[in-house]
């Protein structure tokens, strides 16, 4: 059975323990890397790069220290080798400059949603990324 990797990217512990934990009960064909802001999630592809992978998905906080989202996502979009890696961001923002942002950079925006089950019904939906 084929292993999708999925990078999850985010600085808040429970909401990246939740994700993994989501993810991992819904397909056991997924593996989930975590990275705590956006410099190490860059140096996180770059090696799987050399390594000859690439996550199916990015799952991308925006407010996060050393790198934020936003950072990161511009990183990403101007390397020819992950540029086209599907990203979601998943954020707690609703703000119209961070959609603008998104659609500019042709990634979807998604507001965590406040309680567990529809968190999972969201982060479920996410996986159509990796088919």
């Amino acid at each position: 059975m084929k292993k999708y990797t999925i990078l999850c990217v985010d600085d808040d512990s429970d909401d990246l323990q939740l994700l993994h934990e989501t993810l991992k009960d819904t397909r056991e064909d997924f593996e989930v890397i975590e990275a705590h802001n956006g410099k190490q999630a860059i140096d996180m592809l770059h090696r799987l790069r050399n390594d000859g992978t690439q996550p199916c998905l990015i799952i991308l906080d925006i407010n996060m220290p050393v790198l934020n989202g936003k950072e990161t996502l511009s990183l990403i979009k101007k390397d020819e080798g992950l540029k086209d890696i599907p990203v979601v961001v998943f954020t707690t923002s609703g703000s119209d400059s961070d959609k603008n942002f998104c659609g500019f950079h042709g990634v979807q925006m998604v507001t965590k949603p406040p309680n567990f089950q529809n968190f999972k019904n969201v982060v479920q939906k996410l996986l159509r990324f990796c088919e």
